[in-house]
């Protein structure tokens, strides 16, 4: 079996947990949830039944879940921008990963601000972060790869984030 967790989306379509086979299949024999999204050409099988191997079950009722934040950490950063250094778009192994500062440290700490938020850090080669030192973007003369992107909190519930690689069954329902 390839799959042992099931994502688990509110009545509202919304991600709101990762749950084990097991625990998908009773919310399936209860009547508490409805299959959305199977795993092609896997069923589970008992002695008298057949059923579709779940991957995305979505609950009938709506859950009210206070909104959950994801906490900043490098590892988060670099998961949010995909291992690709923003400033060049190279593609990076985990291993060469570095997060850059876009406002340095240094004056962070002049203005008292919190220097590693989610607005003011991204992944970044170490190629560009040498190049870039304790400057701005503006005085490195750099910008960012993708002329769209901005530093944002992630907008997924931190359960489903964490996981990093997640099924492609699941891609349509997350926003990362």
């Amino acid at each position: 079996m390839n799959v042992v967790s099931v994502l688990l989306l509110n009545a509202s379509h919304e991600p709101l947990a990762v749950v084990s086979l097991k625990r998908a299949v009773g919310l399936m024999m209860a009547d508490k949830a409805d299959l959305v999204q199977s795993v092609e050409d896997q069923a589970l099988r008992s002695a008298h039944s057949q059923m579709p191997m779940p991957s995305v079950l979505r609950l009938r009722y709506y859950v009210n879940v206070p909104h959950r934040t994801v906490a900043w950490s490098r590892a988060n950063v670099l998961k949010r921008d995909h291992y690709t250094c923003q400033y060049c778009g190279y593609k990076m192994p985990a291993r060469e990963s570095t997060v850059d500062h876009v406002i340095p440290v240094s004056r962070c700490r002049k203005m008292s601000v919190d220097p590693n938020t989610w607005t003011n850090t991204v992944a970044c080669c170490r190629k560009c972060q040498h190049r870039k030192r304790d400057e701005t973007m503006e005085e490195a003369g750099m910008k960012f790869y993708n002329p769209a992107f901005t530093p944002k909190r992630p907008r997924v519930n931190y359960i489903v984030f964490s996981l990093g690689n997640a099924p492609a069954e699941w891609k349509q329902y997350i926003r990362v």
